[in-house]
Formats: C-alpha cells, structure tokens, sequence
C-alpha cells in the first residue's frame, strides 16, 4: 500500500506548477518541445533531448481517473548551429499531467539508449531500457526491467518500475535507477540486468530519480523527496566500490545530478511544493557539502547535460504543453 503513495508521489511532482516569468531569450538553446527529460551530447555536439510527450487519444483506466495514453514521445537533435529535428517518434507517452514515459538518453558512437519510463504494458517497449543503432536507428536489444522488478520485488510492496535516469560506466555497466521498484538496476553483456541495491521505504521516502559516474568511478545517486516533498528533505548518495560513502543532503526534490570531469557535483532541484502548486526551481552546485545557486527561478526543470567546452544545459517546463525549452546555464 505503501508504494502506492511512492508512486503517487512521482506522478504528484509533475502536475501543478506555479506561474513563473519567463527566461532570457539568450539562454534559450531550443523550444516548442513537449516535457523535455534528460539530455546528452554526441561527440560532434549535436544535443539531444528527450521529451515525455503529452499522451494520445487512448485512454487506460485506472483506481482514480482514465489516464490519456498515445505514442507522443519523441528525441529531437539539435544541431552545433541550432537546427533541430525530431529524430524518433512514436515513444511511448502517459499523460494528465503526469506526463510519464521516455525520460533520458546516453549517445556512444555506435548507439542511442534510451530509458523508458512507466507507461501502461500495452507498448511492447516501456519499463526499460532499448538500445538502438547509429547510424540507421535500429532496435538492437530491449532490456526489460519491469520482468525483474516483478519476479523479485525486492521491497516486498507493490509491482511497479518506473526507470528514470542511466549512466555507463568505462568497462561498460550500465546503471539505470528506477524511483518505483525503488532501486538500482545493473546491466553487462556478461550477467544480463540484475538488482544490486534497493532502498528502505518509510512514511515520506525519498526515490532515486538520478545517477551520474564521477571520475574515480564513485556512483552519484539523486533522490526525489517523497510527497509531500518537504523542503530539504531530499539528497545526493555517493556510493564507492560498492558502499555508501557519502550523504549530501538538505536538498529538495532532486530529478537529476550530474559530476564534471573534475568532480564537480551539479544537481537540479524541480521546486517547493505551495499551496498552487511547485515553486521554481534551480540548478545548484555542491560546494564543501551545501547547495550554491547556479541558475534559479526555473519553471519545472528536469535535467542537465554538459557539452565538450564544459558549458551546462537545463531542460525546463518538463511538466507542460509544448513550451518546454532547453537552457544554457549561466556560469
């Protein structure tokens, strides 16, 4: 019963957000996207966003309210110059607000992976992970991670996976944090997906959403607060040959975390919940274990990405219509 309120609360952090001013036009990198997600760079710096789409005309009941479900999901790639273009349909997508299904991306020079959220079980591709070729985008393997939440429910509640951030590592493990089966996932050619570490549930528990390498090889794990997502109540893991080494806390609903190259820890904080909804949120940077603002007053940002001159981009308006855009943060 609990992991119902765990869901619930996932899907509560994306539906109310409290009209914010817009922003510079100069940081704005591209717009017109519908609930931008995670982000990543290929090594000719070309960006791609992934966006959760709106859902579609079908419908799927649930205990609550029909939920709207469709394939509105989509990866745009814009260009060095600022030429963008839809590059994938036809992911995916939940909507009434919730607005679940892709949620991130990883680029290599041979493939796109791509993480699907929790959308109904009709799609034959969600709950997981799918890696697809470059070039000619083809399907190369499907890593179902709902099977396992399923067969080992390692929390003992209620099934759910809702798989929302990756990270590989240099010998090729692949991460992946689910904040439903509460846990994180492993993958390798030689072991297949396994679970490797799950966290405790309890009356307001914070789920990963977010998980970065740093560059000893450290795990950076990000924790959204659970509802009703009580200011600085969520946190950073950093996790080191398999033990929790640190805790970075007094952070509040974190939906992604991202290490430079010289260990610099970034985070996105989505907002602070009021009584009209969520507040506006900001990318903040943790120095000597505290958060210092590095861009603020954003409305319903979700993720970072850095491209090969160090410069960082927030997705915002991850919870909208189509007027998501992507950011450059001003250092």
């Amino acid at each position: 019963m609990l992991r119902k309120w765990i869901v619930f609360a996932v899907a509560v952090l994306l539906v109310g957000v409290t009209a914010i001013p817009g922003v510079a036009q100069e940081n704005v990198v591209v717009e017109g996207l519908v609930n931008p997600r995670g982000m990543a760079f290929d090594s000719e710096g070309n960006l791609y966003v992934v966006e959760a789409g709106n859902g579609g005309e079908d419908e799927v009941a649930t205990g609550r309210a029909p939920i709207p479900v469709g394939a509105s999901g989509r990866v745009t790639r814009v260009s060095p110059a600022g030429d963008s273009e839809v590059i994938i349909l036809g992911l995916a997508s939940q909507g009434m607000g919730q607005s679940r299904g892709a949620s991130d991306i990883l680029v290599t020079d041979e493939s796109i992976w791509l993480v699907l959220g929790e959308t109904p079980t009709v799609f034959p591709f969600s709950m997981g992970l799918v890696e697809l070729s470059r070039p000619g985008m083809r399907i190369q393997q499907f890593i179902d991670l709902y099977s396992l939440e399923a067969a080992e429910n390692p929390d003992e509640d209620i099934v759910a996976s809702n798989p929302t951030d990756l990270a590989v590592a240099d010998d090729g493990t692949v991460y992946v944090v689910d904040a439903s089966c509460n846990c994180l996932f492993t993958w390798t050619e030689a072991d297949g997906v396994q679970i490797t570490n799950t966290w405790p549930i309890g009356d307001i528990s914070p789920v990963p959403t977010s998980v970065d390498i740093g560059p000893e090889g450290d795990l950076y794990i990000g924790f959204l607060t659970g509802f009703p997502f009580p200011e600085g109540g969520a946190y950073i893991e950093r996790w080191s040959g398999g033990e929790l080494a640190e805790t970075i806390d007094g952070l509040t609903a974190v939906t992604d975390v991202l290490v430079t190259d010289d260990g610099t820890v970034y985070a996105v904080e989505f907002g602070v919940l009021g009584d009209t909804g969520f507040g506006p949120g900001q990318v903040v940077r943790i120095v000597d274990g505290s958060a210092e603002t590095v861009m603020g007053e954003l409305p319903a940002p979700y993720a970072l990405a850095q491209d090969a001159d160090g410069n960082l981009y927030v997705s915002i308006n991850s919870s909208g219509g189509g007027n998501g855009q992507v950011l450059r943060v001003g250092m």
